[in-house]
């Protein structure tokens, strides 16, 4: 009984190394770094024909990978050169509210919009080549009444509010228009400066901020000068990066956040509600043709 009883403590204590041991080999590849695209113009609302996302889409990839246990980094792999304003500010929402590590890497384009998302991660790195900057804000609005004279096309706006018709497509705008209208990007452009130097603000100086930050781009190489980036490498030095930063040991496990394809049903409804909403919109008031970029 005795020599029973040794054997199986003997197994146990076997069955039990063998499970740490193989704990300890494969416990790397359950170490995971979430690989989230942000590519082309960044919108709240996202093109049934493309594989971009849009940014509602991409912030909830980042809850998704910050949720996730097996996951202890996020990767933005960014190609963009900008977008909304109010859509930028929510993916820059998500990233600064996740509790795990967060990079960005710009490769061929980064700039605006797109730098003002990598600007609120923890580590960014950037091609040497690659194009980034263009800090500032824009509003372009079409005037398009010559056009419809030529056509024999005559429009007729009602209005309540003298401003009401403002960024209209069917008028000049006046100087007391353009004077709201630069305000108002002028109050949009101190906050996002602001935003970049609070975020950057050990890595940057101000004055040095200020200097550039008027619209022109710059290459990977002069925003490491600078300090608008960390770091000028590949993407495989970038990744090598955030697994550093993660605390990962050894070569990481990706893992890849894409958009979520339809069915082809769910592709036609997508297509019906966006002509009905473009129809219903070109109804609306005229004022619908102003929008904020940060691009």
């Amino acid at each position: 009984m005795n020599k029973i009883f040794i054997a199986v403590i003997l197994g146990l204590i076997f069955l039990v190394l063998l499970a740490l041991s193989f704990s300890a080999l494969f416990s790397g590849l359950n170490e995971e770094i979430a690989v989230i695209p942000i590519k082309g113009e960044i919108s709240s609302s996202g093109d049934s024909f493309s594989s971009s996302m849009s940014s509602t889409e991409i912030a909830e990839k980042i809850k998704q990978a910050d949720s996730n246990p097996l996951i202890k980094a996020i990767f933005l792999d960014i190609d963009s050169g900008g977008g909304s304003v109010v859509a930028t500010k929510e993916i820059v929402y998500a990233v600064r509210e996740t509790e795990k590590p967060i990079t960005a890497y710009i490769g061929e384009i980064g700039a605006s919009g797109a730098y003002y998302i990598a600007a609120s991660s923890d580590l960014i790195i950037a091609d040497e080549d690659s194009i980034t900057g263009s800090i500032g804000v824009i509003s372009v609005s079409a005037n398009v009444t010559g056009l419809l004279e030529k056509l024999g096309i005559k429009v007729t706006v009602l209005k309540e509010g003298e401003f009401k018709d403002i960024g209209s497509p069917f008028k000049e705008l006046n100087e007391k228009e353009k004077e709201i209208l630069n305000e108002l990007i002028s109050e949009v452009a101190v906050n996002f400066k602001k935003d970049i130097l609070d975020f950057r603000k050990e890595k940057m100086q101000e004055e040095k901020f200020n200097q550039i930050a008027d619209g022109r781009i710059l290459s990977g190489r002069k925003a490491k000068e600078i300090g608008l980036i960390d770091f000028t490498g590949s993407k495989s030095f970038a990744i090598k990066k955030t697994a550093e930063l993660a605390g990962i040991k050894g070569k990481p496990s990706l893992k890849y956040f894409k958009k979520e394809q339809s069915d082809l049903f769910s592709l036609f409804s997508k297509m019906g509600y966006s002509f009905g909403s473009g129809f219903v919109s070109s109804l609306k008031a005229s004022n619908s043709n102003f929008q904020l970029y940060a691009k």
